[in-house]
This record gives structure tokens, C-alpha cells and sequence, in this order.
């Protein structure tokens, strides 16, 4: 089947791109499959739906700043299964704790998946059709914190407190000062209770008073962040990082024996 320049030109005027690209590979599917008029359209149908979702999907996962490789589907749940259980990793991706408004708390050693498994739920609350926003802790505080564009700054402040889902990667990588902590605690406490924010680190939460300048508003931040949160505290795990390096290693010692 050729498609008909008109048909053609008809489809990209209603904004039907799918069904202009799959016209020739369903109708001739139709014919070998001795498909129905109706069944013919449904197909049709169904090809512009997946490629929109598809398309919004993608959107939503750029605007959050969200690795779209870093999915549940593309974790290695073998890996950690022993202080990183499958069954724990599966509850996260239910969401069930994002739907109960909750925080959640992912603390263990560098290199274990912590970003990916922030990652992947970012991916799928953009997947259920919410926002997710990811940012490093630290880059999210100096954009919040600049002074020479107090609007743009102010705009990301308000979709960090909107957003459904919004990811704090490497919180306690640095300590925090007076301004940093302020602007936390206002974040912190305009999201309680309304939405869920992940919280990524190295570092305990008994470890965190010592990042803020002020024990008092540390402790109020803490307060606003990890009670009630769902926490995960892994103690000791393998690194994906060093076991890729002790890979590539032994790749360039078998190449030059």
C-alpha cells in the first residue's frame, strides 16, 4: 500500500504522526491477518496512544533531570540481594509509600545503586503520569541560593515544592551554611506532609546534625525529613563501581597475557 499524498498530508494536519508512519506496516498486517475494519482502526488508535505516551513520558523525564537508562528494569537485583533484598526493592517500586505521602530515606556505602534506585522511581512516578524533579543535593542549594537571579530561583523553589516526587541525591555531601539550612528547613517543611522526598547519602541520619550550622534548625529540618520516612540504612554492600573497575581490570590483564 502507497499512501496516498492527501491521506498523508491530512494525517500530519490532525497531528497523527504514529498513524501516518504505521498506515503501511498495519494495513498490511490487516491483510494477512484477515483483520476487521474495526479491528484495523483499533490498531491504528493504539499506535498514536503509545507513541504519546511515549513522547510525554520522555518530557516528563528530561523536565525532572532523570536518567531514563537508571529504570527498575535495568537493576541488577542479583547483585546486593543479601543486604539489598529483592523484596525491599520491589516495595519501593510499588510506591506505595509515595502515594502515603511519605519520605524515604536510602543512606549506605558510595557505589551500591542508591542513584539509580532514586532514578528509577523517579521513573515511575513520570511513568504514572506525576512529576518527579532529581537533583544533586549541593547543585540544588547554590541555584536556590543565587542572589543575582532571585526569580529563576524562585520558580525552582516552587516546582521543588510542588512536585509529587522530588529526589535529594548526596544529601551530606558538604556541610551547609546559614542561608543553605534556611532555605532547606522552607523546603522541607512546605513539603510535609503534602508530598514524598527521597533522600539520598553516605551518611546515617544520627551523622546529619554535624552538616547544618545551627543544631536548632538542623534539628528541625531533621524532624520534617526522617520522621514518619520510610528508611533504608545499609551497612555494608558491594559496589557497582568497583566491581566494574575490578572487570575492566582483569579484561586488560587477560588482553596482555
Amino acid at each position: 500500500m502507497h499512501i496516498d499524498h492527501h491521506v498523508s498530508a491530512n494525517l500530519k494536519r490532525l497531528k497523527l504522526p504514529a498513524v501516518s508512519e504505521n498506515l503501511e506496516m498495519r494495513e498490511r498486517e490487516a491483510r494477512e491477518q484477515r483483520l476487521g475494519y474495526i479491528e484495523f482502526l483499533s490498531l491504528l488508535i493504539q499506535d498514536e496512544i503509545s507513541s504519546r505516551e511515549a513522547n510525554i513520558l520522555a518530557k516528563r523525564l528530561a523536565t525532572g533531570a532523570l536518567n531514563s537508562r537508571f529504570s527498575f528494569e535495568s537493576f541488577d537485583f542479583a547483585f546486593n540481594s543479601e543486604s539489598l533484598p529483592a523484596s525491599t526493592i520491589r516495595d519501593l517500586a510499588s510506591c506505595h509509600f509515595i502515594e502515603s505521602k511519605r519520605n524515604l530515606i536510602f543512606c549506605g556505602p558510595p557505589g551500591i545503586g542508591k542513584t539509580h534506585l532514586a532514578h528509577a522511581l523517579g521513573h515511575e512516578v513520570c511513568r504514572r503520569g506525576s512529576d518527579a524533579l532529581f537533583f544533586k543535593t549541593h547543585k540544588l542549594l547554590e541555584q536556590l541560593s543565587d542572589s543575582s537571579r532571585p526569580r529563576r530561583a524562585e520558580r525552582l523553589r516552587k516546582r521543588c515544592a510542588a512536585a509529587r516526587l522530588l529526589i535529594l541525591d548526596d544529601f551530606g555531601f558538604r556541610r551547609y551554611d546559614s542561608h543553605e539550612a534556611e532555605l532547606f528547613y522552607e523546603l522541607a517543611d512546605e513539603r510535609l506532609g503534602k508530598s514524598s522526598t527521597v533522600i539520598t547519602s553516605n551518611r546515617p541520619p544520627q551523622d546529619w546534625y554535624g552538616i547544618f550550622p545551627d543544631p536548632v534548625i538542623g534539628g528541625a529540618i531533621l524532624d520534617r525529613l526522617v520522621s514518619g520516612a520510610v528508611k533504608i540504612i545499609v551497612n555494608r554492600a558491594k559496589s557497582f563501581r568497583k566491581n566494574n573497575c575490578d572487570g575492566e581490570k582483569e579484561l586488560e590483564i587477560m588482553s596482555r597475557s
